[in-house]
């Protein structure tokens, strides 16, 4: 692949994506994780929780800033290498969740980029729920970095 052909990023390049999560997602989040703790799925035991109501998953949240990462910024072609998540706020079911990813640096290998990256996810109101520091590893023959 020519360099016309690679992506071209920069440091403070940003995406984002939005998701409403309904009732039907947690569900088959829940069957293909095999997590159905009643927290997230009953709604008579939620009640006796913390959040008095079911929750969406934490990590189907957290998802979200790999998705954005995976798709739009770096994008096709990366390999998430590491990512470390904070759920600081519930989601419930009919939230609308906005994930922004912003790239904050790059460490440059021979055959490859490591890039750093800042996630944050807040729903409707605009309260943060999730907070990441991401790794993605960016083969230089799809990326390229300017300064």
């Amino acid at each position: 692949m020519d360099n016309q052909k690679k992506r071209k990023l920069h440091i403070g390049d940003s995406a984002e994506i939005t998701k409403k999560f309904t009732e039907e997602d947690i569900g088959q989040f829940a069957e293909l994780t095999m997590d159905d703790n009643g927290i997230h799925t009953d709604a008579e035991l939620s009640r006796r929780g913390i959040f008095r109501r079911p929750v969406v998953h934490g990590v189907f949240v957290g998802n979200l800033i790999s998705s954005v990462m995976g798709t739009k910024l770096p994008g096709h072609g990366t390999i998430l290498q590491e990512m470390n998540c904070r759920y600081v706020n519930p989601v419930y079911p009919g939230d609308t969740v906005t994930a922004r990813v912003t790239l904050t640096e790059t460490e440059e290998q021979p055959r490859y980029y490591t890039a750093t990256l800042k996630g944050i996810c807040v729903n409707q109101d605009g309260i943060t729920v999730a907070e990441a520091d991401c790794r993605q590893l960016m083969l230089k023959r799809f990326f390229e970095v300017i300064g």
